[in-house]
C-alpha cells in the first residue's frame, strides 16, 4: 500500500474570472462554520463569495475503501464552510476554517455484522429549524436471528455539519413492500435517486429490488420527515422532487410506462395521479431546490420517418397544482430511455444535460425556473459548441467540464464565463500534488470525539496532498467546493476528497 503524506508547501489555485454579476465580496465571517467558540485557536476568517468563481486547493483527505464494495464511490456535498462525503462507512466531515480534522460518524455502530449497508445517499444541504444540516439516507439489510426473519430498512439522518453530530433520525423498515422474494434474495438493492425540500429537509429515497422480477412493489419511495422523525412508504413509486410537503413522483407496476402523481409528504397520501399518461420511459432527473419537479419522457409520434419514432420531452410539474409545462426536447438522434440530469441553481434556473457518455446526442438545456419554460440549450451538433459535463450549480453559475478542463457557464444565457489558464504560483512542483497553504491539515487524521469506531481500525479518512490540477466541483457554496478525485496509487482508497477553498 502506498500513502501520499503531507508537504507544507503552496496550494494551487485555479483563477476563474467573474462575468457580469455575482462576484461581490461579503465581509460577513459569522456565517455557518466561520465563528469561534469561546477557548478555541482562533481560525482564518472565511470570506463568502456569492457565487464563488475562483477555488484554492486547503484540504485533501484519501478515504478507505469499503472491504468487498470497491465499486462504490463515496458521495460529497459541500454545506456552508463544511465538505462532507458519504460511504457505506458513514460521514466524514471537514471544515474549511478549523480545526484542522475531520469528524466522522458512523452508518452503523453495530459490530457483529448483524446490520450491513448496502447503499449510501449523496449527502445534501437543508435547513433544520432554521439552521443547517446534512441530511443522508442508508439502505440497511438486518440479519434475521433466532426466530426474527431478515430485513431491509432504509435510515436517514440529519446531522450538524460543524461536527457530525445527529439532529434527527428516522427508520422505515421496507421489508413488506419489497417482499420476502427480495428479502431472502441476499442481494444488495440500493437507492434510485434521492430528492429533498432544502427548506424543510424533508427527504425522499427510490428504494430499488436487487431484481426486479419477484419483487412484490418494483420502485419504492419512502419520505422520511426531520420534525416528526417518522417516514412512509409508496409502492410502484418513484420519486421526482419535493417542494412545500408535496412529492412528485413518477407512478406505474411497469418501469417503462409510468404517470406522474402528487403526494402528500407527511402522510403518504396520493393527492392526485394519472399526470402525463401515455409516455414512455417517463424519468425523474432531479432539481432539488427549484419551483418546479422536472422529468423527461419519450412520445410516439407516427409522423416522423416512415413508420414513427419517439420524440423527447422535458416536462416541469408546478407541485402545487399539477400544472405542467412541456418543453421538446432538441436532439435529433432518439434513445430510448435517455436519461437526463437537472441542476437548480437555489435561485432562478435549473439547467438539464443528457447524461453522458450514455448520451445518444449531448444536450443542455436552461429553463427558467419561475415559468418551467425553456430559455437557452443547444446539442453536440450545434455550430461551435461543446456541451459541457455539468458537475455543480450555484446561484447563476454552472459550473462543468469541457474536454476534460474546468469552465464556468453563466446559467441564466448559457454563455461561458471568460477564464484565464489556471496558473500555480512560482515554484510549485507541477508534476505532481502539492501541500496545502497556511492551513495544514493535522497529522493526526483520527475522526474527533466519540463518534469513531470501536475495535482500533476505524477507517478514518487519511490526510492526502491537495491537487495542482483541480477539477470541477460536485458541489458548491459560497465558502468553497468539494469533489472526488479517483483513486491512485493504492488500491486501499475509493477516491481523494478534494476540498476547495473560494477565494473569489
Amino acid at each position: 500500500m502506498v500513502l501520499r503524506s503531507l508537504a507544507a508547501a503552496t496550494a494551487a489555485v485555479v483563477l476563474l474570472a467573474g462575468c457580469s454579476g455575482g462576484d461581490d465580496k461579503s465581509t460577513d465571517s459569522s456565517k455557518d462554520g466561520a465563528s469561534q467558540t469561546p477557548g478555541t485557536p482562533s481560525a482564518p476568517a472565511l470570506t463568502p463569495y456569492d457565487p464563488p468563481k475562483s477555488f484554492e486547493a486547503t484540504y485533501a483527505y484519501s478515504l478507505p475503501e469499503v472491504t468487498g464494495h470497491s465499486s462504490f464511490k463515496p458521495e460529497v456535498a459541500m454545506v456552508g464552510s463544511t465538505a462532507v462525503a458519504n460511504s457505506l462507512r458513514g460521514v466524514d466531515g471537514q471544515n474549511l476554517a478549523g480545526p484542522a480534522k475531520p469528524w466522522q460518524t458512523l452508518a452503523t455502530e453495530t459490530t457483529d455484522g448483524s446490520v450491513v449497508i448496502n447503499d449510501a445517499s449523496v449527502p445534501v444541504a437543508v435547513q433544520l429549524n432554521g439552521k443547517p444540516a446534512v441530511a443522508v439516507a442508508y439502505y440497511q439489510r438486518v440479519k434475521g436471528a433466532g426466530t426474527a426473519k431478515p430485513g431491509v430498512s432504509v435510515l436517514f439522518r440529519w446531522l450538524d455539519p460543524a461536527d457530525g453530530k445527529p439532529l434527527s433520525e428516522a427508520t422505515f423498515d421496507v421489508t413488506a413492500l419489497l417482499g420476502d422474494a427480495e428479502v431472502n434474495s441476499g442481494l444488495p438493492g440500493g437507492f434510485t435517486n434521492l430528492t429533498f425540500d432544502p427548506a424543510t429537509g424533508q427527504v425522499a429515497v427510490g428504494v430499488s429490488p436487487a431484481s426486479m422480477i419477484g419483487a412484490k412493489s418494483g420502485i419504492v419511495t419512502v419520505i422520511a420527515d426531520p420534525a416528526t422523525k417518522k417516514a412512509v412508504g409508496l409502492p410502484f413509486m418513484r420519486p421526482a422532487g419535493l417542494s412545500k410537503g408535496v412529492l412528485v413522483g413518477t407512478q406505474g407496476k411497469e418501469n417503462t410506462r409510468r404517470t406522474v402523481a402528487l403526494v402528500d409528504a407527511a402522510t403518504g397520501r396520493i393527492t392526485k395521479s394519472g399526470l402525463l399518461p401515455g409516455l414512455e420511459g417517463l424519468t425523474p432527473t432531479g432539481a432539488n431546490g427549484s419551483k418546479y419537479v422536472y422529468l423527461y419522457g419519450q412520445k410516439y409520434d407516427k409522423s416522423i420517418g416512415f413508420a414513427g419514432d419517439y420524440v423527447g420531452y422535458f416536462y416541469a410539474v408546478d407541485p402545487a397544482s399539477g400544472a405542467v409545462v412541456q418543453t421538446k426536447t432538441a436532439v435529433k438522434k432518439t434513445q430510448y430511455l435517455q436519461n437526463y440530469s437537472c441542476f437548480a441553481d437555489g435561485q432562478k434556473t435549473v439547467v438539464c444535460t443528457a447524461d453522458q457518455p450514455e448520451a445518444a446526442e449531448a444536450e443542455i438545456v436552461g429553463f427558467d425556473d419561475t415559468t418551467g419554460k425553456k430559455t437557452w440549450g443547444f446539442t453536440e451538433a450545434s455550430a461551435g459548441r461543446v456541451v459541457p459535463q455539468v458537475t455543480a450549480a450555484f446561484h447563476g453559475v454552472l459550473y462543468a467540464s469541457a474536454e476534460t478542463k474546468p469552465v464556468l457557464l453563466n446559467a441564466l444565457t448559457g454563455q461561458d464565463i471568460p477564464t484565464p489558464t489556471p496558473t500555480v504560483p512560482t515554484g510549485a512542483d507541477t508534476a505532481g500534488p502539492t501541500g496545502t497553504p497556511g492551513e495544514t491539515p493535522s497529522e493526526d487524521p483520527t475522526p474527533t470525539d466519540s463518534s469513531s469506531p470501536s475495535g482500533g481500525s476505524s477507517g478514518a479518512p487519511v490526510a492526502a496532498q491537495p491537487a495542482n490540477q483541480l477539477q470541477s466541483p460536485q458541489s458548491v457554496s459560497e465558502y468553497g467546493g468539494v469533489y472526488l478525485a479517483e483513486p491512485e496509487l493504492s488500491d486501499d482508497f475509493s477516491g481523494t476528497l478534494q476540498i476547495l477553498k473560494a477565494v473569489g
